[in-house]
This record gives structure tokens, C-alpha cells and sequence, in this order.
């Protein structure tokens, strides 16, 4: 029988205490061995010309990018309330965050079939129910334990320039290690980003369908220190903020 590893209730109020512009809410509650709160956060600014959303926590046991959201919360910049709305889904796999495994409690792809009706997952239905129809920007936060370097899985627009590039290249500048191999799981990387990844019903690929201008997938290297982890994750994650609104 599987055994829990982590306290979902507890990284829960976490979130929920954060002392940050946002607006808590439980959109849903997901049924398997237990009941799991589905929580989102939210901003709701006037002064805000884009809508952008934010996923961690997809993938169970890439649990460093619930960490990374928690300090990005923490640590929130407020001037970005200047140029965004933002939508923050912090767990999206509460089960397999507390399991430490890849699938949901129905033992389905929590990032996958998010696309096609029959292969809705109940976390992808939630989140699906509480995005606009229109979204600017999409940043999904994912971890790969086999690599020692960061890279971006990047869907844009035709003459959009390449937030995940200069993102990267800034990252790189900070001493950070940037993926340097020419193909990733077959799909080819230049400069650490894959460009124009295949469509395969991920919640990026869905997001770019509704109509995002950029659709981002931030894989986090697991052969780092965790330190370097969490720091590079948050550094990707504000360039981009920052590089989408100058850009724009």
C-alpha cells in the first residue's frame, strides 16, 4: 500500500497565510482515498493590460516547483500588479504531491488529455473551469530529475520574439547552468529551448490553443543543489514576467 510522504493541508494554509495581493479560493474539491481542496489564487487589478496563469505541482514528485511558487508568493514582486492579472494553481496534483508519484489518485497524467473531453482529468476540469477563455501568458513550473540544466519548453506566437532565450541567457549570466545538449527527449533544443514542441495535449499545449501569445513549460534540472533550484526557478519566472511586458 502507498505510503504518504508529504502534508497537503499543511502546504495548503501555507499558501493560503501568504501575506500577498492575492485572493484565496477553493474552486473544488477532488475525491480519492481522501477528500483534496483544489486551491487558487488570484489578483484582480484595474491597472492590468494582460491575464497570465501560473501551474506547479503537476507531477507529484516534482514537488520543487510547489516550493518555488511558495517563494515567488513570499517574495511577490507588486509592481507586477501594474501589468498583470494573475491566476496561480499552486498544486495541481494534490495527490501525487502527497504520494510523491507522477499520476493523479485515478492514476492518470495530471499535465495530459487536457485537450479532449473524454480524457479530462478532474484537476484539469477545475482548472479549465476557472481560466478565462482568453489568457496572455502561460507558465507551467515542471522538474527533470535526470538533467543538470535548466531549459524551456517555449510555444509563441509566429513574430513573437523568444521570451525562454533571453530568460535562459539572463540565467546563464548568474552562473546558473543551462542545458547544452542539441536535443531533449528527441525534441531539438537550441540554446536550451524547444521550439515549437510537439502537440501533445499538455496544459501548455492547451493553453497555447485558447489563444496565449506564450505558452512556457519551465523544466528545473534535479542534479542541482535545491538552493539552485529554487533560485533559478524564481529568476526564469520574473525575467519572464519582466521580458513579456517589455516585449508587449
Amino acid at each position: 500500500m502507498r505510503k504518504p510522504t508529504r502534508n497537503y493541508l499543511r502546504i495548503l494554509n501555507e499558501f493560503i497565510n501568504i501575506q500577498c495581493p492575492f485572493d484565496t479560493e477553493i474552486v473544488g474539491v477532488i475525491n480519492y482515498d481522501k477528500a483534496y481542496p483544489f486551491l487558487s489564487l488570484h489578483t484582480h487589478s484595474k491597472l492590468a493590460k494582460w491575464t497570465i496563469v501560473i501551474n506547479s505541482g503537476a507531477h507529484g514528485e516534482e514537488s520543487i516547483g510547489v516550493r518555488v511558487m511558495l517563494r515567488f508568493l513570499q517574495e511577490f514582486n507588486t509592481e507586477l500588479l501594474g501589468y498583470y492579472n494573475m491566476i496561480i494553481f499552486p498544486v495541481v496534483n494534490p495527490f501525487g504531491y502527497v504520494y510523491n508519484c507522477r499520476k493523479n489518485g485515478a492514476n492518470k497524467y495530471g499535465n495530459s488529455g487536457f485537450m479532449k473531453e473524454e480524457a479530462l482529468t478532474e484537476e484539469s476540469k477545475l482548472i479549465r473551469e476557472n481560466v478565462p477563455n482568453k489568457i496572455d501568458l502561460f507558465i507551467d513550473i515542471h522538474s527533470d530529475r535526470d538533467k543538470n540544466g535548466f531549459y524551456i519548453y517555449e510555444r509563441k506566437r509566429p513574430d513573437a520574439k523568444s521570451l525562454a532565450e533571453s530568460s535562459l541567457k539572463e540565467l546563464e549570466r548568474k552562473k546558473m547552468p543551462i542545458i547544452n545538449s542539441e536535443t531533449v527527449y528527441q525534441e531539438k533544443c537550441v540554446n536550451g529551448v524547444i521550439i515549437s514542441p510537439i502537440k501533445d495535449g499538455s496544459m501548455d499545449d492547451a493553453m497555447f490553443g485558447r489563444g496565449a501569445i506564450y505558452s512556457l513549460c519551465i523544466e528545473i534540472p534535479g542534479k542541482i543543489s535545491e538552493d539552485q533550484q529554487i533560485i533559478g526557478g524564481l529568476l526564469l519566472i520574473n525575467s519572464i514576467l519582466k521580458k513579456f511586458a517589455e516585449a508587449m
